[in-house]
């Protein structure tokens, strides 16, 4: 008996051992995937344009440790997924990789005309203006505010006749999904679906005149259409691409997801974006004679605007704030950026030409009673390659 319990407790202090050996084994193979992982991240973040497409590095050349990179667009950002193993283990991650950004505040094509400003106008940042520059002006009843300073917290210098361009090759792939929306695409069917992004695409094409009313879609998803789609209140989006030549966007409607148009994209009133959202309109063949974003009144949009055409044409794209509205983030627009009384952005604004709405009457490269303000944005806000500068990349959202 003695004998038996001798050797019941040797073996259960055998099994214990190997227990925890194993443990052992297992976190030091963890931590070793984690390193692994980690040093790609680090790799991916540093090669801005070397790396596209999968790719397998070894990591040492001892053929250990190996890293499976995988990069894409999503959007106007990339996306990263990347696999570290070793044998049979396995970790994954992907993220979606943003820019850091300048401290501008308004880029304002030089087209010969000074910019104007009245009532409780406040610019801060740095500002780049036509050579006939800055000017207080009355409008509406009422003087300029702010006293002697026009621009506050930042430096003058002059801009050119153009924007500064957008990446292009990006702006090509972006249109290609308009122009192949004759693919056979399976439509989508479900109201509810979640895609991780360490999966493949899920690309849908949608009905005609879609209405997104009681649907939950997040991830890695595409909606495709070729006529006009409603996204309803009672839609919950979440990173999410959707492409359809026209957008509207019912009032009371809150998510973060990416819209491109070809006409035009129609937001209500109250409606929230959260960041990091897009909504981006380019002017193609098919185009409606002014494309066009419109922001409705006591509207919150975090993340990236803006409207593209590839030559300067009479009726230029325009984009449009309404009353109260607040954007965080950066507006380029290649055309007319039209703002009301109480708009504010926190943030980089690009445009040829201001357009001042008011009951009575349109100023142009007015502005009254507006906040542009670089300095109030989010010191976490990362932009996009679309705008080719060529700054450090970052991690923008950690994905599933």
């Amino acid at each position: 008996m003695i004998a038996f319990f001798i050797a019941i407790v040797s073996a259960s202090l055998i099994m214990l051992a190997a227990h925890y050996r194993n443990s052992y084994l297992k976190e030091i193979r963890y931590n070793r995937l984690l390193n692994n992982l980690n040093s790609g991240i680090e790799y991916t973040l540093a090669n801005k344009d070397a790396m596209e497409g999968k790719q397998t590095l070894d990591l040492f050349g001892d053929e250990l440790d190996s890293l499976e990179l995988d990069k894409k667009d999503w959007g106007i950002f990339d996306l990263a997924i990347l696999k570290s193993f070793v044998k049979q283990d396995t970790l994954k991650r992907a993220f979606l990789i943003g820019n850091l950004t300048d401290s501008t505040a308004i880029y304002l094509s030089d087209e010969d005309r000074p910019l104007s400003i009245s009532g409780h106008t406040r610019i801060t940042g740095n500002v780049e203006l036509p050579k006939s520059g800055i000017r207080q002006s009355y409008a509406e009843g009422k003087p300029y505010d702010g006293g002697k300073e026009l621009i506050f917290g930042g430096k003058t210098s002059n801009s050119t006749r153009m924007l500064k361009p957008l990446n292009e090759k990006l702006l090509e792939r972006l249109k290609a999904v308009f122009a192949n929306q004759a693919q056979k695409l399976p439509v989508l069917q479900q109201n509810e679906l979640r895609v991780s992004f360490l999966d493949s695409t899920q690309k849908f094409k949608l009905p005609q005149i879609a209405n997104l009313a009681d649907v939950n879609l997040e991830g890695n998803i595409i909606l495709i259409s070729d006529s006009l789609v409603t996204i309803s209140a009672t839609a919950q989006l979440n990173g999410i691409q959707i492409y359809a030549p026209l957008i509207k966007v019912e009032q009371g409607f809150k998510g973060s997801c990416q819209l491109f148009a070809v006409d035009s994209i129609l937001v209500a009133d109250n409606v929230e974006f959260k960041y990091p959202s897009v909504l981006g309109v380019m002017r193609t063949k098919r185009s409606v004679v002014q494309p066009q974003i419109v922001l409705g009144d006591h509207v919150n949009f975090d993340g990236i605007i803006f409207s593209h055409e590839n030559e300067r044409t009479a009726l230029q794209t325009l984009i449009g704030l309404g009353k109260d509205t607040r954007v965080q983030g950066e507006i380029y627009s290649t055309g007319l950026l039209r703002v009301e009384k109480g708009s504010k952005i926190n943030g980089k604004v690009s445009c040829n030409r201001f357009l001042m709405k008011t009951p009575l009457t349109l100023y142009e490269n007015f502005l009254i009673d507006v906040a542009f303000n670089s300095k109030a944005r989010s010191r976490y806000y990362l932009s996009s390659k679309l705008f080719k500068e060529q700054r450090p990349n970052r991690i923008l959202k950690w994905l599933n």
